[in-house]
């Protein structure tokens, strides 16, 4: 009869998670291992590759873009509870910082670099870039690491503090590392009229960063296997252990970071993969937000539409219009367009700077919505 009570208690319980065990390993990163697999089993060639490319940007029109809209929805909605002060003190500063003053000083960079690429002077453009493109992986690992933070939150199985310690110092070591190993070659980014300034990382510094990397994610790693073990012989399953989360953190270091260079293909599909990733958990927000304050699945459909639609106008239709009316030219591919490339950087970077606040721990709407829900 024990053995009966203790398995019905196990049925019964609620799945404490964003969708259900098997979708959120899926949806939170493992689903790119399916695409780096076919990747590998279908040699695409140059033709190939193009034709990806042209397919993953339709994709990033329904998922990249409106995962960037989705989140300054989310915050700039918030300001009410600033204007109110129903959030702590500390956050609504952080508000300020991210959703004001940033913001006014990225656009006047960006519109005098703009201004001094017209003049034939292309460097400031270009180390802007190279700047975002530093800040993208700080980005990728940061949000890899808030996957397993979350996934933890929402079992309530935390990590212990020097587990959080051990995998917080790895991400940002293995971004290091990826890093050094992208810019040993001297490649520079381009992005329509942005070409960034090449860096050659010397080989000696290419070495340590990849050998901290290694050690971290070795040490990194046995906190982990000694928590899960832990876990194990207190009886807990393995549905209720924060595995999903691991695993995104693990695949976004591991394959996104550090295959990230090996690969023209996998590079097309790598962001489709971490928007992805964001939008599980804001679907998850947000069926919560509509549940707790008894609105309509129309309110939900309206936050959909409109995430698609600025997404739309802050990716295309606004810089497209300002560089027609500059060139007299619909902006094509393997064409300068600097409008576009300027709100493409705006928006990347800024955005990392909404997300710092929006999921920081201390928000009280993440922890109603997503954490309590």
């Amino acid at each position: 009869m024990h053995t009966h009570a203790n398995a019905q208690s196990l049925t019964s319980t609620p799945y404490r998670g964003l969708v259900n065990p098997w979708a959120d390993v899926l949806l939170l990163g493992a689903g790119s291992l399916l695409a780096l697999l076919l990747l590998n089993l279908f040699d695409l060639g140059a033709e190939g590759v193009a034709q990806l490319a042209v397919l993953m940007m339709v994709l990033a029109n329904f998922v990249n873009h409106p995962h960037f809209a989705f989140s300054y929805q989310l915050f700039y909605g918030s300001w009410h509870q600033v204007k109110s002060g129903a959030l702590p003190s500390d956050l609504r500063q952080r508000w300020w910082l991210a959703g004001v003053w940033v913001p006014l000083l990225l656009a006047l960079v960006l519109f005098a670099t703009a201004l001094l690429w017209l003049q034939g002077k292309p460097l400031a453009l270009g180390v802007v870039l190279s700047l975002m493109g530093l800040l993208v992986g700080w980005h990728y690992v940061k949000q890899g690491f808030g996957m397993a933070m979350m996934d933890a939150a929402l079992k309530k199985r935390y990590w212990p503090a020097a587990v959080r310690k051990a995998l917080l110092f790895n991400a940002y070591a293995c971004w290091a590392g990826a890093w050094t190993v992208v810019n040993s070659i001297g490649s520079p980014q381009r992005l329509w009229a942005a070409v960034g300034i090449p860096v050659s990382v010397p080989g000696p510094v290419v070495v340590l960063a990849c050998l901290v990397a290694a050690a971290s994610s070795t040490w990194a790693g046995l906190l982990v296997f000694r928590a899960i073990r832990q876990w194990n012989a207190e009886g807990l399953s393995w549905k209720e252990w924060p595995l999903a989360g691991l695993l995104a953190y693990g695949i976004t270091l591991y394959v996104w970071i550090g295959l990230i260079s090996f690969s023209t293909a996998f590079l097309l599909v790598v962001p489709f993969f971490h928007s992805l990733q964001y939008l599980t958990v804001i679907g998850r927000y947000k069926v919560n937000e509509t549940k707790s304050k008894r609105l309509t699945p129309r309110h939900l459909l309206q936050f959909v539409a409109t995430g698609v639609i600025l997404g739309a106008i802050g990716f295309w239709l606004l810089p497209g219009a300002v560089d027609f009316a500059r060139t007299g030219e619909l902006p094509h591919f393997g064409a300068p367009a600097l409008a576009i490339a300027c709100f493409w950087i705006f928006i990347n970077v800024h955005h990392y700077f909404i997300d710092n606040v929006l999921w920081r721990q201390g928000n009280p709407n993440v922890k109603k919505h997503l954490f309590d829900a």
